[in-house]
């Protein structure tokens, strides 16, 4: 399926590969060096293995666990799955989730959670960073996740308040070591998600 606004033109023999591409890659291997030459010795790694049919890969982790993502109908897929980017975003809730916990307590002033409720959250890209032809070209427009909206409600164990302070340091910290939402901030993706005390939001 096509969309309107593609861009069409003649394959040309040679791929043209943005110097900006480029840059970015070089950047990237250029730090992947650094750090396994550093800090080897702290490296934490994830194996998952994968068989994709059609449009739907079944994964399955070294710790034992399954999953599986697809595409809508209307893209192409069966839709018997969540889509990748969903599952990205899954992990990102998952990960803040369990980094909050280790944030909270350690913060100077010891913030024990309950729980975390994650509302509304929504996930915005620009598609023509994936589908702009001709395919040899590297779109203008980045493919990734530009921005991500919504609001998590925090509860503390016994329904103290939360104080702002507290509240802000916690999604400071939480953002910088969630691997998950450091990836995505590093790429440029603004997460303008809001922190809240759950014990006295207004739903």
């Amino acid at each position: 399926m096509v969309s309107s606004f593609l861009v069409r033109s003649s394959c040309r023999a040679v791929p043209r590969i943005s110097q900006q591409y480029k840059l970015t890659r070089r950047s990237t291997i250029i730090q992947s060096s650094l750090y396994s030459s550093s800090s080897a010795k702290y490296q934490k790694s994830y194996k998952l293995e994968g068989t994709g049919e059609g449009t739907k890969v079944e994964i399955t982790t070294n710790t034992g666990h399954y999953l599986a993502t697809d595409i809508p109908k209307p893209m192409g897929g069966r839709d018997t799955a969540p889509q990748p980017v969903e599952t990205l975003m899954a992990s990102w809730m998952g990960c803040t989730q369990a980094t909050a916990l280790f944030v909270g307590r350690h913060l100077p002033e010891r913030l024990s959670i309950s729980k975390m409720e994650f509302d509304n959250i929504e996930a915005f890209r620009d598609e023509r960073g994936a589908l702009q032809l001709p395919i040899d070209t590297t779109p203008e427009i980045p493919s990734r996740i530009q921005r991500i909206t919504g609001t998590i409600r925090v509860y503390e164990r016994r329904g103290n308040p939360i104080s702002t302070e507290q509240m802000e340091l916690l999604k400071e910290q939480t953002e910088i070591r969630c691997p998950v939402a450091n990836m995505m901030l590093a790429s440029g993706c603004a997460i303008d998600v809001e922190w809240v005390d759950g014990s006295f939001a207004v739903v």
